[in-house]
């Protein structure tokens, strides 16, 4: 036993026979699972088990004294054949565990295809040129030297084209923005929807503007998304100089507020800038809720300023709010009040016309009212909040319906009131109510009816989304 195993063959032997069939178990296992997993390693696996594995075992046979006479030329076909097997693998190996599990948005997931393979290309020719090297001696100075004049002559010729490349992966590597960020530069802002090698693209909401990552490298942008306060949008106003600047800072803060789209946890701010100018900053969600702010911002300033008294861009003139105006609204609301027309005009010293735009709040969660609103003209949504800070609609007001019934018994209401349209209201003071109620109680009977149905549709509504309605909220809008 002890002469078999002291032959030179025996253990290469043992290697082949004992170790190869093994280790090609081995792999065939390993590639199933990494199939199962859906890994792109299973080629490289397959690759290995179906070509270097066996190649390896002929040279461990080549390898036992005696195998083959002389120098001949079949082991160096066979040792190049492995080494070109080593360089594919190697290649692929390390191209697996570089880019292809590269985590999404990292330096490598963005590393340009095109950089890529002409690495791999580099790595294949240089490995080629040390096997050829190492099994023939072959003379591979002149394919270097080939590969660095090449090199230079295509560097050259493409000096200005790989540099802006170059420059933008620079850009793309520090990692300044990433997708969905609003950037500013030279002019044009826009949300980032894509970051290539070649390109940036933003969505400017007038179309896709691509910009080249060179121009941004050699240039300078802004970028909106990552300041330390939200990015703010800012309108310059004016107003009368009789207007009391107090006055007008509360109305442009109020009207900031209840624009949805403004950041939930920033004020917005007023600053003064003397001659009865006014800047306004409102903290958005989003750069690009700008627009779509300063719109509602603007339009909705026009019809507070008016309900206010107060005089945007020192404009005094009201052709709308007239005396026949209010007249005819206080002869149309009359039933609603329990009052004949001729004493509905009688109100006409204390009650006022007043109009909302389309998405105004008429009346807020726990404000005390301190009037009621009759509606002449428009529909107005009826909701309260839930308790995850959403809302429910309970109702749709429209013409005669009253806003704000709260204010007769003084407590705090739960509905938030949201004018669906253009609303046209006459507001009737608490206590001018009080002594319609004196005079006329049916009228008290009618309010507790209504803010019953008006609880009777709340509980409803809440319970359709899975909520309740605290029993002890008796009061709505």
């Amino acid at each position: 036993m002890n002469d078999i195993t002291s032959q030179p063959w025996f253990w290469p032997a043992v290697i082949v026979s004992v170790g190869l069939p093994l280790v090609l178990i081995g792999l065939t296992e390993l590639s199933n699972m990494l199939v199962r997993k859906g890994s792109r390693a299973a080629p490289i696996v397959l690759m290995v088990r179906n070509y270097l594995v066996p190649v390896a075992g002929v040279l461990v046979l080549l390898s036992q004294p005696g195998a083959w006479e002389g120098s001949g030329t079949w082991p160096k076909v066979i040792w190049t054949v492995f080494g070109l097997l080593v360089i594919v693998v190697t290649i692929n190996a390390i191209n697996h565990l570089v880019f292809h599990r590269a985590e999404k948005g990292s330096w490598r997931d963005r590393f340009p295809t095109i950089f890529s393979d002409l690495i791999r290309f580099v790595f294949i020719i240089v490995g080629i040129a040390l096997v050829f090297w190492w099994v023939w001696d072959a003379d591979v100075a002149g394919v270097f030297a080939a590969l660095g004049i090449t090199s230079i002559v295509v560097g050259l010729a493409l000096q200005n084209a790989v540099g802006s490349i170059v420059s933008g992966l620079f850009l793309i590597f520090e990692s300044p923005f990433q997708l969905g960020d609003w950037i500013e530069t030279g002019g044009t802002r826009g949300q980032i929807i894509e970051v290539n090698w070649r390109a940036v693209h933003l969505d400017t909401g007038n179309g896709i503007v691509v910009m080249p990552t060179a121009e941004l490298a050699e240039g300078s942008f802004t970028n909106l998304s990552r300041a330390s306060e939200p990015y703010a949008a800012t309108k310059d106003v004016s107003f009368s100089t009789d207007d009391p600047p107090l006055r007008v800072r509360d109305m442009l803060m109020d009207v900031a507020r209840d624009i949805p789209l403004v950041a939930p946890d920033r004020d917005p701010s007023v600053s003064t800038a003397g001659g009865a100018k006014y800047q306004v900053s409102i903290p958005l969600q989003s750069p690009g809720d700008e627009g779509v702010v300063l719109d509602a911002f603007t339009t909705r300033l026009w019809y507070a300023a008016r309900r206010a008294d107060l005089h945007l861009d020192g404009d005094v003139t009201d052709d709308w709010n007239t005396p026949d105006r209010l007249l005819a609204g206080l002869r149309q609301i009359a039933p609603a009040l329990s009052l004949r027309p001729a004493d509905a005009e009688a109100l006409a010293d204390t009650a006022r016309l007043e109009r909302f735009a389309q998405g105004e709040v008429l009346l807020r969660p726990g404000a005390v009212p301190q009037a009621t609103r009759f509606i002449l003209v428009g529909r107005v949504m009826l909701g309260v909040p839930t308790d995850d800070a959403g809302f429910v609609q309970i109702t749709e007001l429209g013409r005669d319906d009253a806003v704000g019934l709260t204010a007769l018994t003084r407590t705090r209401t739960i509905s938030r009131a949201v004018a669906l349209t253009e609303v046209e209201v006459v507001s009737i003071p608490v206590r001018v109510l009080d002594d319609i109620v004196r005079e006329h109680p049916s009228l008290a009977r009618e309010v507790v009816r209504e803010n019953d149905n008006r609880v009777r549709l709340a509980r409803s509504a809440l319970e359709a989304v899975g909520e309740r309605l605290d029993p002890t909220r008796r009061v709505m809008g």
